[in-house]
């Protein structure tokens, strides 16, 4: 045989094979998964499967079918990494457990059914703005609050669907399932809105079979008339005061009494962060601290 032949075959193993190391190579620190669909490019909006499940996610960069791509999960985010430095952070809409050989599709969460019961319109009010000669601005928005009748309770429901797809009619059956704080309904091709659940109770025949059992029990305390007040930062971690009372570190969900309130954001290294805000009962505030680093002295 040609010498040079035999040379040019080898190149080419060689050649194969780093390619091949370099498809499944994947950065220290990350798992290993592939992009299997891409349901909306304009949102960006895309499924990735590894050898234990996948998710449904959204809000990403640009990434294609097939590719194989290095990732994290931290919490309701998905960071992806292309090269083990920069890094896509992307939503989670949705998660499904381990893939069945058998089947074309995942084995995803069983599901019950309820009923939608009504919504009402909410308006929210967030806040947004840098340190000291940054702008600081606002804005409102109206969010439908669903109520969705369950198995076992009435849920309060909003922000339902990727950039607020979810639009339910009242009497409307749907299949749902709960995780934490979030309820999420299945709906056309087994996709799913994700709910952020505001609120739960018990439907009232259930409350009568409950008086009936607990006569005897003391009164109920009154419901809570504050507001939902959500705070984040840039950097996150940073501890958060509600009139001069720790309250918790960034980001966090906390319920505050309506009325004036002096929000104060603390870390070390950066200049404090400050707002009065007023809070009406009902609503829903969202602020975003975006800290300025503290000059040295």
């Amino acid at each position: 045989m040609n010498p040079l032949s035999v040379f040019r075959g080898s190149l080419f193993v060689l050649l194969m094979i780093s390619i091949a190391a370099a498809d499944d190579a994947v950065p220290a620190g990350y798992q290993k998964g592939t992009i299997t669909k891409d349901f909306t490019a304009a949102h960006k909006s895309y499924d990735l499967q590894d050898v234990n499940g996948g998710y449904q996610i959204s809000n990403c960069g640009d990434f294609q079918n097939g590719q194989v791509v290095g990732y994290r999960v931290k919490e309701d985010k998905i960071y992806i990494t292309l090269d083990g430095s920069n890094e896509y952070k992307c939503t989670i809409e949705a998660k499904w457990g381990q893939v069945n050989p058998d089947a074309a599709k995942p084995t995803r969460f069983t599901y019950e059914k309820g009923t939608i019961e009504g919504y009402e319109v909410r308006r929210d009010i967030s806040v947004f703005g840098g340190g000291q000669g940054s702008s600081v601005g606002s804005a409102a928005r109206k969010a439908k609050v669903y109520e969705l009748h369950g198995a076992d309770l009435i849920y309060k429901i909003d922000y339902c669907g990727a950039f607020q797809a979810g639009k339910f009619s009242t009497g409307q059956v749907v299949e749902y399932r709960v995780d934490g704080k979030r309820l999420y309904i299945r709906h056309d091709n087994d996709q799913e809105y994700k709910c952020q659940i505001e609120g739960t109770r018990e439907p009232e025949n259930a409350k009568q079979e409950s008086a009936k059992t607990n006569a005897a029990s003391p009164a109920a305390a009154p419901a809570f008339s504050g507001a939902k007040l959500s705070i984040s930062s840039v950097p996150d971690g940073a501890d958060i005061e509600v009139d001069g009372n720790f309250a918790g570190n960034t980001p966090s969900d906390l319920e505050v009494p309506e009325g004036p309130h002096t929000i104060t954001v603390k870390k070390s290294g950066y200049k404090d962060w400050q707002r009065d805000v007023k809070i009406a009962a009902g609503s829903s505030v969202h602020l975003n601290a975006e800290m300025e680093r503290a000059t040295n002295p």
